[in-house]
């Protein structure tokens, strides 16, 4: 098994391996980036069994931890601790399709990312519950709850959809768990606390499940075009995205002054996709707002393949970010969609941080009528996500400390807000903020869910040899 050992090599290791870093935790450094990984030895395996054997001939209590594609929004697993070792699973690169009697799997490696997976569907004629990440880790954001907006109301959660997890226990044993097993539920949700998944077996849809898109980008010159514009396009997709179950939307506002109104049809929706979305058109007319492009994806693929340019883009030397969700569990009312307008797109760090987006799903039907798992993700029918992202080198302390203070400034006002939750997501919070404040009921959808999940931690690893999560404060 190859090592990654000396200090400059683990500098370059982490420069590879982190898509972006904390914004906490550059804020703490002083300095653009954080030096190096803290682990005192950081592992490449290339088999489950390679790991099983190494974690045995680890002392009892040696912590450990695992990376899958860099993208965890505290970095907890690629910095560890002194005394931690890491896992880093990205050569476990195997996508294997098979058939049983209800029709196609496929298993995935640990170290399998979301562009990798979704190329390889394509040419099956397959489709998933995908995020919209190239780079996002398959297995990391199926074991922290992860969800997507576009393809959910559809196709579910990702892992709605799993039969089979290979695994590495705290212990060191080999384990192939299915439906049945105690742990697994709570593995789906709660699974990078529990055990190293090195392989994940899902039952794919078929990509004729996913007709196509709609994508229209409007552009603005004032935040106040654009909390009029959010607060007509949320409403549209109220009345009628949340009322057609064969449609999915997102709005996401972006730092760089656009609007990006996109909606998803499944193989349900009968009649004109451009037709339905004419009064997103018709709105951004209504305020002298520009539509600069309109996009029609005609498949699953290019629904899933689309944003990879975009977010390609969003880089930084290094690129630091914050993330925070909110949601609602049912319909929401006018007085969320107001405030959503008024004061999470009115006044998140948009302009103090160009590259940040405020993006708002709809998430509901197949997720949450499907099987219930630890997170908050399958509860929840509207979804809002805050990412800030920003360049961190051009950036002084006092201009990071106020991107940080804005922020959650506004998070501060959606905790006060009846009947919106913060902070359910394992996929999209932020668990290294100072003073962090979710639930493990939120985080694992109930409180009964928490209670299981703590007593499967206890049990599996009673040395909290896992200990590099999104959930540590909550276990």
């Amino acid at each position: 098994m190859e090592t990654v050992a000396p200090q400059t090599v683990k500098e370059d290791w982490l420069a590879q391996r982190a898509w972006c870093l904390s914004g906490n935790k550059i804020l703490m450094t002083g300095s653009a980036r954080p030096a190096t990984s803290l682990a005192r030895q950081i592992y490449l395996p290339e088999s489950a069994e390679e790991i099983a054997s190494l974690v045995k001939s680890l002392p009892a209590t040696t912590p450990v931890a695992c990376v899958c594609g860099g993208h965890e929004s505290s970095n907890a697993a690629l910095f560890a601790s002194r005394d931690a070792v890491v896992f880093d699973l990205a050569r476990l690169k195997a996508i294997d399709f098979h058939r049983d009697s209800e029709g196609l799997l496929v298993t995935v490696g640990a170290g399998v990312v979301f562009r990798e997976l979704v190329e390889a569907l394509r040419d099956q004629q397959g489709a998933l519950p995908v995020g919209t990440g190239p780079g996002v880790g398959v297995v990391g954001y199926l074991l922290n709850g992860g969800l997507s907006g576009y393809f959910s109301r559809r196709l579910g959660l990702l892992g709605q959809r799993v039969v089979k997890l290979t695994l590495v226990t705290p212990a060191g044993d080999l384990r192939t768990i299915t439906p049945g097993d105690e742990l697994f539920d709570a593995m789906l949700g709660a699974g990078s606390a529990l055990a190293i998944v090195v392989d994940a077996t899902f039952r794919v849809e078929s990509s004729r499940a996913i007709q196509g898109a709609e994508q229209r980008v409007i552009v603005f010159e004032t935040r106040t075009q654009a909390v009029k514009y959010a607060r007509g396009a949320l409403r549209f997709m109220r009345d009628y995205a949340f009322a057609n179950d064969a449609v999915s939307m997102e709005l996401v506002v972006t730092g760089t002054k656009a609007l990006v109104a996109t909606v998803v049809f499944d193989d349900a929706f009968a009649g004109s996709t451009a037709d339905f979305v004419k009064p997103l058109e018709d709105l951004a007319a209504s305020l002298q707002l520009p539509v600069v492009m309109a996009a029609h994806w005609g498949s699953w693929y290019e629904t899933a393949a689309a944003l990879w340019p975009v977010i390609a883009d969003q880089t930084g030397d290094p690129l630091a970010t914050l993330q925070h969700c909110l949601g609602t569990k049912d319909i929401p009312e006018d007085q969320i969609l107001d405030f959503i307008c008024d004061t999470l797109v009115a006044e998140a760090p948009l302009d103090e941080a160009a590259l940040s987006l405020v993006e708002i799903r709809t998430l509901g039907g197949a997720a949450l009528s499907g099987r219930r798992l630890p997170t908050g993700n399958c509860h929840h029918t509207l979804f809002v996500d805050l990412i800030t992202l920003y360049d961190a080198k051009p950036k002084t302390d006092a201009e990071r400390q106020a991107i940080v203070d804005l922020t959650q400034h506004v998070l501060d006002k959606a905790r006060q807000v009846n009947g919106l939750t913060v902070d359910f997501s394992g996929t999209h919070s932020q668990p290294d903020d100072v003073d962090y404040a979710v639930s493990a009921s939120d985080m694992f959808g109930t409180q009964a869910m928490a209670e299981t999940v703590k007593a499967l931690k206890k049990k599996m690893d009673p040395n909290n040899r896992l200990r590099f999560h999104p959930f540590a404060k909550l276990l």
